[in-house]
């Protein structure tokens, strides 16, 4: 049987029940779920709950109006799990294994990370001052909202289903202590929320753009981008779990949504801004990118290098994330295709310098005989681990092509030695400098060892930083409680 035979067994079960009838018992038991441990959910997980919500609006009611039943439920959720056990890319695929984790982790680990105070404080730092403020314009002019009252709004809302109440919806009113008008509100569920028919044809849109239907039992949910179901003026947040990841990063995704080219151009600049000050402000000393440009004149650079007393790190900055196709269906000619302008020009620039570090007076006496690392900064997590596993798994042909090209040298900087973080990684990183003083080289060092056993290798930076002690950053603390303190006091 066919991959969409199998999904068609799926449809026609669906098909027969009524669409709310699917789609609100599964909003109470992702409440529900979002309060226990994963193993007291008898089996229930988010990521089978929001699939199966998705096939509701899609397939149901088609061939009939009965009202499902919790059993019509289960039933549909069991074959969900059986479509979800036919193994993918461990069948002969270059990588297959790590692709196989790697779409397990962007279907799931999202689930098992908190929100923290630096998820909305960063989103405020990077989109402050007179470099953002062309994006804080483009924002008002989509939104009908500043920023601020944009986030303060989502956490109010998100407020409200963390409380113990039970409570899986909330109304206009709740917005009432804050001092909204009618038409910031309106506004504000214009972004976040969609009828039941909107949401059908929001899904129908999303769903033309992968064929393989079982691909997207691995997917992020599309409802992120809309984490309420509007029914007659009652706003039914689908999960807690959803409606805390639009928080992390709702900015930068309705703004790339609304203006792609643009926004992704301005947004580089603010995203290096941004790591340029985590560094600056806590004593992380660099060589800047202007600062090589002018070393090495008319040479292809990285954006920082950091001295330390035994190593080198070069530092390229990338405000990007995974394509949401590649996310699900990770083959090495689609990443290639999509990572060719970021992850693999960085790598481009990685070697560039590590050459020049090498090869010229400049260089050398900058490198001083020390070790080389490397870190590519990403803004959103893309489960990439370290430049072995992405040689391995498809970076060899295109880097080799380059460095053929330019006649570069790759062993000057082992490929296990360029590691990648997101910038929630980043920051934990600088929170270890905080708590403990220059670790920087020790850091990479352990996580250099630990990525070359398989029985201690991590997919995310931030798992190398669990053994140190962290500190909070100053500034992010102070931003989270400055717009947090706005909040509350609008609600006395």
């Amino acid at each position: 049987m066919s991959s969409f035979d199998d999904y068609k067994v799926l449809r026609n079960k669906v098909r027969k029940f009524q669409t709310l009838s699917i789609v609100l018992p599964c909003i109470e038991k992702l409440h529900e779920i979002s309060k226990k441990a994963v193993h007291e959910n008898g089996g229930y997980t988010p990521w089978n709950l929001l699939y199966l919500i998705k096939i509701a609006f899609l397939e149901g009611g088609r061939n009939g109006n009965k009202v499902a039943m919790i059993g019509d439920i289960n039933t549909a959720l069991n074959h969900i799990i059986e479509l979800g056990n036919e193994t993918r890319f461990l069948n002969g695929e270059k990588g297959g294994l790590r692709k196989f984790m790697r779409t397990l982790a962007f279907q799931q680990f999202w689930f098992q990370r908190g929100i923290r105070s630096s998820d909305m404080a960063r989103q405020l730092i990077i989109f402050d001052g007179s470099t953002a403020a062309d994006l804080n314009e483009m924002f008002l002019a989509i939104t009908g909202l500043q920023i601020r009252t944009f986030l303060q709004m989502l956490v109010a809302a998100w407020s409200g289903f963390i409380d113990g109440s039970g409570r899986t919806q909330i109304s206009k009113e709740w917005f009432a202590p804050l001092g909204c008008s009618e038409e910031i509100i309106e506004s504000f569920f214009r972004l976040v929320a969609l009828s039941a028919e909107e949401t059908r044809e929001f899904f129908e849109r999303h769903y033309e753009n992968t064929e393989d239907k079982l691909l997207q039992l691995t997917e992020q949910t599309p409802l992120k981008q809309y984490p309420f179901l509007n029914i007659e003026d009652n706003y039914y947040c689908y999960s807690p779990y959803v409606l805390q990841e639009k928080i992390k990063h709702a900015i930068y995704d309705i703004l790339k949504e609304a203006h792609r080219d643009k926004f992704t151009q301005a947004f580089g600049v603010l995203f290096e801004n941004y790591i340029y000050r985590l560094m600056d402000e806590n004593h992380i000393s660099y060589i800047s990118e202007t600062q090589l440009k002018d070393i090495f004149r008319k040479k292809r650079v990285c954006d920082a290098v950091l001295e330390l007393d035994d190593a080198l790190v070069l530092i390229e900055i990338k405000g990007v994330e995974m394509h949401p196709y590649a996310q699900i269906n990770p083959t090495n000619a689609f990443l290639t295709q999509q990572l060719k302008t970021n992850i693999v020009k960085s790598f481009e620039q990685i070697y560039e310098v590590g050459n020049l570090l090498n090869t010229t007076d400049e260089g050398r006496d900058i490198l001083k005989g020390r070790e080389i690392f490397a870190i590519v900064v990403t803004y959103k997590e893309m489960y990439l681990s370290d430049g072995q596993d992405l040689w391995d798994e498809f970076l060899a042909e295109p880097l080799q092509e380059y460095v053929a090209t330019k006649n570069l040298d790759i062993t000057h900087i082992p490929l296990k030695n360029i590691l990648f973080a997101s910038v929630k990684s980043f920051e934990d990183l600088v929170k270890v400098v905080i708590a403990n003083g220059n670790l920087i080289s020790q850091v990479l060092k352990k996580a250099v060892e630990e990525n070359s056993d398989p029985k201690t290798k991590k997919y995310l930076f931030e798992m190398h930083l669990d053994s140190y002690e962290q500190s909070p950053i100053p500034f992010l603390e102070e931003m989270f409680d400055n717009v947090t303190g706005e909040l509350e006091a609008k609600l006395q």
